[in-house]
């Protein structure tokens, strides 16, 4: 059976990776329970030190392969694609933002700027002097732009097994005309579940979004949004930024009909 993956991706301590596995089921895009106690369990991030530490961050990556290969297993079933909430690849140092994220900001979408690999060698030498002098994980400089190395490492471990494209929920749900509330809210969670349900029919408390995905219900929307973006064929989504590597995709309502809900 042919399933879709939509990572929203997380590294903080102890917190388990939110992964959304789906099948496509009379028309309708329906997440696996992964909720079962005998399903297989995600990995769990590692935190902001450990996001500076290559050998860390490259086992996180592996034990994400394995778990993925582990529901596979589990569910008898073989992804197709994955679509992962992070950036892909590190800038270009002649470009002052990814081609993606200037699309993003073409479309008043806001997000962190990817820095070029030079910058993250200079920003983890920083975050290195930071921890070795006493200063907290918690005040890590630039742990906003750090985690994407976890990213970067997602997509070159998983890519060797699975087609893996990169998605922002955030600008799915401005596609979708969902985006002025933000999910923290719970108006917000209730608008976008509305929206993309309108085109994946998985119509269900978002208390359900617990069961599909580990971790709080604004990651479990982020995840089932990716695995939707994931679950579409090439005409149904459209690129923000150039492909293959700095491209950020999103649906392409034009080519998409709204179905009815369950």
């Amino acid at each position: 059976m042919e399933a879709f993956a939509g990572i929203d991706l997380a590294f903080a301590k102890k917190k388990r990776l939110p992964v959304c596995l789906c099948k496509r089921e009379n028309g309708r895009l329906i997440p696996f329970p992964l909720d079962k106690h005998n399903a297989p369990i995600p990995p769990r991030g590692r935190g902001n030190a450990a996001s500076i530490k290559l050998s860390d961050v490259d086992e996180f990556a592996k034990e994400t392969v394995n778990y993925l290969r582990d529901l596979e297993s589990h569910f008898c079933v073989s992804i197709t694609r994955i679509a992962i909430d992070a950036p892909s690849e590190p800038r270009l140092e002649s470009l002052k933002r990814r081609s993606a994220e200037s699309a993003l900001d073409h479309e008043g979408i806001s997000c962190f700027t990817t820095p070029s690999a030079l910058e993250f060698e200079v920003k983890v030498a920083r975050a290195k002097a930071h921890l070795n002098g006493g200063g907290s994980e918690s005040t890590l400089p630039a742990a906003n732009q750090l985690w994407m190395q976890v990213g970067f490492a997602l997509f070159k471990q998983l890519r060797t097994k699975w087609e893996c494209l990169e998605v922002y929920p955030q600008a799915t749900m401005h596609v979708l005309g969902a985006s002025k509330l933000h999910k923290s809210k719970k108006e917000g969670l209730s608008a976008q579940m509305k929206a993309i349900v309108q085109y994946t029919g998985w119509d269900v408390p978002i208390a359900a979004l617990k069961r599909v995905v580990c971790g709080p219900a604004h990651d479990g929307l982020d995840a089932y949004s990716s695995a939707w973006i994931a679950s579409l064929d090439p005409k149904e989504r459209q690129p923000l930024g150039i492909p293959p590597d700095d491209v950020i995709w999103v649906p392409n309502l034009s080519k998409l009909r709204t179905i009815g809900t369950s």
